[in-house]
């Protein structure tokens, strides 16, 4: 029969034995150790760069017109750390990764500055399924030859801008054609998700009620200090919008942002 020095080693090791079934049952809480290792195991949430490791990853951009119009655009991280994206003057294609520089597209030089880029989902086994076909998915547009467009005419061809685009390869639907929207993106208002409603998924915060609690869980996100800004600044031009309507109900409208630089929010 063991002794107590002997009982105490054997309890210890059985509980040590359980731990990572109890971590696996316990639910995943924002900002908990769970949560942050369940992160660290699918690669950090933001980054500043492209990198291995990284193809999935959504870049966020912002470039300048020839006549001085800013505007977000999104792209995706391929595996040799190109970006795959719908352009402006071009339509889907895949490109060099750009920190800063110029891409001439349909006759027009656009700026480019590269902003920052977010893990679109949470689990290692997510991303992995995303990267074991992003090729395939970005090929079919890519030899589509599908060109560029912010809003789609009903008599035009078909096109993409590049919100539609890379909700398509994060989300595609079974016919191919349109996305399939998880059931938490979609917000509860009506009106047509944008740029910012992806920013907002990614980073977890799309389930969160108020803007109290979503500034708390931000609070507790390692990002880059440029994005974190950002994305105060977007929930702060939120909150206030909320508040203008509900002193004062008007035709809701897809609002700008400013942030670290001023960029118009796009719709996907």
């Amino acid at each position: 029969m063991p002794n107590l020095a002997q009982f105490s080693g054997l309890l210890a090791a059985a509980l040590i034995a359980l731990l990572p079934a109890l971590a696996a049952a316990a639910p995943h809480k924002p900002g908990s150790r769970i949560y942050a290792t369940a992160d660290r195991a699918a690669g950090p949430l933001a980054v500043s760069n492209t990198g291995r490791g990284q193809a999935g990853y959504v870049h966020y951009f912002v470039i300048t017109y020839p006549d001085g119009t800013l505007e977000d655009q999104v792209g995706i991280e391929m595996e040799d750390q190109r970006i795959a994206w719908s352009f402006p003057g071009a339509g889907v294609m895949v490109s060099p990764f750009i920190k800063l520089g110029a891409i001439e597209a349909g006759g027009t030089l656009y700026r480019v500055e590269h902003l920052h880029g977010v893990r679109p989902f949470r689990t290692a086994r997510e991303m992995q399924a995303l990267r074991q076909d992003l090729v395939r998915r970005v090929a079919i547009w890519v030899d589509s030859e599908t060109p560029y467009c912010v809003f789609r005419e009903p008599d035009q061809p078909f096109c993409l801008s590049c919100g539609d685009f890379v909700i398509r390869l994060l989300f595609p639907s079974p016919n191919g054609v349109s996305a399939s929207f998880p059931r938490d993106f979609l917000r509860t208002t009506g009106a047509t998700p944008t740029t910012d409603d992806l920013l907002t998924y990614m980073l977890g915060l799309h389930t969160l009620p108020d803007y109290r609690s979503r500034m708390n869980r931000l609070a507790s996100l390692d990002l880059p200090a440029t994005l974190h800004q950002d994305v105060a600044n977007m929930l702060r031009a939120q909150r206030e919008t909320a508040q203008s309507l509900a002193e004062k109900p008007a035709p809701q409208r897809p609002s700008s942002r400013i942030a670290v630089r001023k960029q118009q929010n796009r719709r996907l």
